[in-house]
């Protein structure tokens, strides 16, 4: 699908900027970077959205701690809170009911929740399989040790979402104005047909379209560099 949409995007360019079909296919390098570019993005929605339900499993594990249950008991339960709160085919609750699994097949619950974290590879769940391991292995409080794992998650969240609040009107900005230059090009097109002829017909022309395509996708880049802040 994102390299469809890449695609459409490479013929759109071809099209006003060039009129011309030889110029799509010589836009191809540029598609691929597009779709990797869609790519990149939807997988870090997916990573702050499983960061989001990861901190939801972890209060589900430190309220069935502080219940006394032990620490493969409490992984039980949360993943039946994340069924309860997500589906039982969403991924955070797959992942959960996967190291109840490994539990029961006798494998140790600190190598469960590592396996845990190298399938997700999220950040915050590899700091939790470290520290959880650690506590294990010296007989730590664990239900202290994920309530400060959660409070820390949850701060950094926090400040994620504060960020995406403050950037979402700037964002929204952004997007009217990248299409702008697009719809001008568009308009002038249908009610003046043959005005960018020149523009279409000679070396010249076609010179200056290529610069104005350059700036066009520098600004683009520019813009997604500053509202990408990493948290």
């Amino acid at each position: 699908m994102t390299l469809l949409k890449a695609e459409g995007a490479a013929g759109v360019f071809a099209y006003l900027f060039y009129r011309s079909i030889p110029a799509f296919f010589l836009m191809q390098p540029l598609a691929l970077y597009l779709a990797r570019d869609m790519n990149k993005k939807e997988a870090c929605r997916r990573a702050q959205k499983l960061a989001g339900q990861f901190k939801d499993g972890l209060l589900a594990l430190a309220a069935s701690l502080r219940a006394g249950h032990s620490a493969e008991n409490a992984f039980r339960d949360a993943a039946e809170e994340l069924a309860f709160l997500y589906g039982k085919e969403e991924r955070i609750t797959c992942e959960f009911k996967r190291v109840t699994v490994r539990t029961d097949m006798n494998v140790p619950l600190e190598q469960a929740v590592r396996e845990l974290a190298d399938r997700c590879g999220l950040p915050d769940m590899k700091t939790f399989s470290e520290v959880f391991s650690a506590a294990r292995r010296t007989g730590g409080e664990l239900g202290r040790v994920i309530i400060d794992t959660v409070q820390t998650i949850a701060g950094r969240l926090e400040v994620r979402e504060e960020i995406d609040t403050m950037l979402r009107g700037r964002q929204y900005e952004q997007k009217i104005m990248r299409a702008v230059p697009l719809l001008i090009l568009i308009y002038m097109d249908f009610t003046s047909p043959g005005f960018f002829s020149v523009l279409y017909g000679s070396l010249l022309g076609r010179g200056i379209m290529t610069c104005c395509l350059a700036v066009y996708l520098a600004a683009l880049y520019l813009a997604g560099r500053i509202s990408d802040i990493q948290v």
